[in-house]
């Protein structure tokens, strides 16, 4: 293990123009990797063997990576706002409250991930990607441990430095702490009345919908910002035991009653929470399952739709104490 290695993310004040500061995030996999493509030129040509070296031109795609990480409850704020169109803050009595939601336009700023990897030797290599947006996202919670999150990100370009004075340090919470699966509570609405499940894992993946591949004929290989193309879309799944307070789920499924999700988190530093809420949830299967070794379980996928409300399809709010590291754009 690369006890040195570390990812850090700062909001861009312009498409991959680098940030200056970063937040640093406890990542548990290093995937932000580079995409080369070549242009090669071949045609009839006497005592050809194969293409020519001089033939074939290297182009810059950008590339792809991804912030897995534990939740956690304080400084989580720009990985939040990375994947939702609208933020806003308000600051009263030593806490921040971070209110999350999608909405018709995405307002989501581009970021700079710097990514720090050690050699065997301990020099430490500075890969920084810019015009990071992030096109998907998924959310876990199950009894095996923290709540986690993976966001997917598409990048513009990298570049990589060992020169020490090249290298932002990332700045990380004094104090924070993992949401887990003993402070996570997962409720459900049914024509306004709480519906029980006892839920042991729950699941939610978004697709943002956007384009990544907007090159053009401009003498310059580097992308254009990602704009959504496509209608985002969210879905998830729920396991749990099924049981007399669980048969109306089953019934809302066969149905296709329109139900509310809400999912709270307890944070273990002094006045910290999050809150997930879903207005608008539909099941999509399945039939529950008998087992010969375990109690009778139901898995219960779904839809998170528009409530038509006008309402955002998700909001997260997010609460944390006000000297969480919160690093202004580039710029500002």
């Amino acid at each position: 293990m690369a006890l040195d290695a570390s990812i850090g993310i700062g909001a861009e004040a312009d498409y991959g123009v680098p940030a200056t500061a970063l937040v640093g995030y406890e990542g548990k996999s290093d995937s932000w990797k580079v995409s080369r493509e070549f242009i090669e030129s071949v045609g009839f040509r006497s005592g050809l063997q194969t293409a020519r070296a001089d033939r074939r031109t290297i182009v810059n795609m950008g590339g792809e990576g991804e912030l897995e990480l534990d939740v956690l409850d304080v400084g989580m704020a720009d990985v939040l706002r990375s994947v939702f169109d609208k933020h806003t803050s308000t600051e009263a009595n030593g806490k921040v409250t971070h209110v999350f939601e999608t909405s018709t336009h995405s307002g989501a700023p581009s970021f700079t991930a710097q990514m720090v990897r050690p050699t065997v030797e301990g020099t430490r290599v500075a890969y920084k990607h810019v015009g990071c947006v992030a096109k998907e996202f998924t959310l876990t919670a199950d009894l095996k441990g923290p709540v986690g999150i993976k966001v997917g990100f598409d990048f513009q370009d990298v570049s990589h430095s060992k020169v020490p004075a090249q290298i932002l340090a990332p700045v990380y919470p004094a104090e924070s702490r993992a949401y887990d699966w003993t402070r996570t509570a997962v409720s459900l609405r049914r024509s306004g009345a709480a519906v029980p499940l006892d839920a042991n894992k729950l699941e939610i993946k978004a697709d943002l919908g956007l384009k990544t591949d907007r090159r053009f004929l401009r003498g310059n290989a580097l992308k254009r910002k990602p704009v959504r193309a496509a209608v985002p879309s969210f879905e998830g799944s729920a396991e749990g035991e099924f049981s007399d307070q669980t048969l109306p789920l089953y019934e809302s499924f066969l149905a296709g009653e329109i139900l509310g999700l809400a999912v709270d988190l307890v944070g273990i530093t002094a006045g910290t929470s999050m809150k997930w809420e879903f207005p608008a949830v539909q099941f999509t299967g399945e039939s529950p399952e008998a087992s010969v070794d375990d109690v009778t379980a139901m898995k219960l996928p779904f839809r998170i739709l528009d409530p038509g409300t006008g309402d955002a399809v998700i909001r997260v709010t997010y609460v944390e104490p006000s000297t969480a590291p919160t690093v202004p754009p580039a710029g500002g």
